[in-house]
């Protein structure tokens, strides 16, 4: 009898072993689905929240403007400082200026950064200071696209960059503060990468360049072409002496090329001449 107790005794042990292990993997299985499901909901969100992000960047279009204009001006001294105030006044200031000189004219390549709210009022302002533009050219350059990616990106690196800060706080090994210093340094150096790109991109499409060719050209240049009568003059007796020297040449070269044939010529003349001469002092 108290076999058979004990048999039992361990068959039920047996079972509720058996029970609790069942429990178990089925309570792991249940908060491994739950963790999953967490997981897919917080990507859902993150992707709602990325293109809600990608749809405000796209409203606010990122777009950089280059305007090219050729003029000729009076006074580029006068022309230059009259651009800068003009510029400054706008909100806007130059980055380069080069000019050079050559043959009495000057040639200059001048380029300035304005709001682009103000571009056109500003491309109004040099015309009205040129004397004349012989070409005008605006460009544009769509960043929107890469302005998009370059924010996602950055939000994804700043929140590796929080991670890597939180594992920091709770790691204990000096192995694992050394690789977690080394990956936290890599990513904040691509963050600041992406601030960078975000920084000249942000420049670039709030300002817009103006490239400028300019001529100097002096109000008196036309006068002095058409009525400059001792440069005429001067060219004028600079030709005929030209041309003097070049029929005194070809004279010399025709004597000189020719003067063996002119010496038989003369001696033939000389032997005729006798000849008839003793011919007719016979006859008288």
């Amino acid at each position: 009898m108290k076999k058979v107790l004990i048999g039992l005794l361990l068959l039920f042990l047996v079972a509720c072993s058996n029970s609790e292990q069942k429990s178990s993997v089925e309570s792991a299985k249940m908060d491994q689905t739950m963790i999953e499901k967490k997981i897919e909901k917080k990507g859902e969100m993150e992707t709602v929240e990325a293109k809600s992000a990608a749809s405000t960047y796209s409203n606010e279009r990122k777009v950089m403007y280059t305007a090219n204009i050729t003029a000729e001006v009076v006074s580029y001294d006068e022309t230059i400082a009259n651009l800068t105030k003009k510029a400054e006044s706008r909100g806007g200031y130059i980055i380069q200026s080069n000019a050079v000189e050559q043959d009495g004219k000057i040639e200059a390549y001048v380029t300035f950064r304005i709001p682009q709210n103000e571009l056109q009022r500003f491309i109004e302002e040099v015309k009205k200071a040129s004397k004349s533009v012989k070409s005008e050219q605006m460009t544009g350059e769509d960043q929107t696209e890469e302005y998009v990616d370059l924010n996602s990106r950055l939000k994804s690196k700043q929140a590796v960059e929080a991670r890597l800060l939180k594992f920091m706080e709770s790691a204990e090994k000096t192995e694992d503060l050394l690789k977690i210093s080394e990956d936290l340094a890599a990513v904040q150096e691509e963050i600041e990468q992406l601030k960078g790109r975000i920084k000249y991109i942000e420049n670039r499409t709030d300002y817009a360049t103006v490239e400028l060719q300019l001529t100097e050209i002096k109000s008196h240049e036309n006068f002095s072409k058409d009525f400059n009568t001792w440069e005429k003059t001067k060219e004028q007796f600079l030709t005929s002496i030209h041309w003097i020297v070049q029929a005194a040449s070809w004279i010399v070269v025709l004597v000189v090329g020719n003067l063996p044939i002119v010496l038989l010529a003369l001696i033939i003349f000389f032997f005729v001449y006798r000849t008839f001469k003793k011919k007719q002092e016979k006859t008288e």
